[in-house]
């Protein structure tokens, strides 16, 4: 009797597993020149661009996207900005086929700007 209850738990717990929709995971590489820049980022969906900058770290900055399945296919483009005092910020988009493409050639997002010095008058 115990070998086909622990046989109906294990199918059960793999049944429910299987039909859930969990996050989508998504390594990111983000380095600048010089280095210590803040990283945020933000996923826009096609329908609204109010969707709220998450601070990551500074860089050199190595981390894991877990992205929510359901917002991913709702999304128009992951955005990542690089700040620095005294550099102007930078920005790059990703739209969902760009992301795609980079996601499986490289099996990560991976992005080094060399931030741009300003000027003090």
């Amino acid at each position: 009797m115990k070998p086909i209850l622990v046989f109906f738990s294990i199918s059960l717990l793999l049944l429910t597993s299987a039909c859930s929709s969990g996050p989508k995971v998504l390594p990111l590489k983000v380095y600048s020149e010089p280095a210590g820049a803040y990283v945020i980022y933000r996923i826009d969906a096609s329908t609204s661009d109010d969707e709220p900058w998450i601070y990551l770290g500074t860089t050199p900055l190595e981390s894991t996207l877990l992205i929510d399945k359901d917002l991913a296919k709702k999304a128009g483009k992951l955005s990542v900005q690089v700040m620095k005092e005294g550099y102007f910020d930078m920005k790059k988009d990703w739209d969902a086929e760009k992301l795609r493409k980079e996601s499986e050639e490289r099996k990560m997002l991976f992005w080094n700007p060399g931030l741009v010095e300003q000027k003090a008058k």
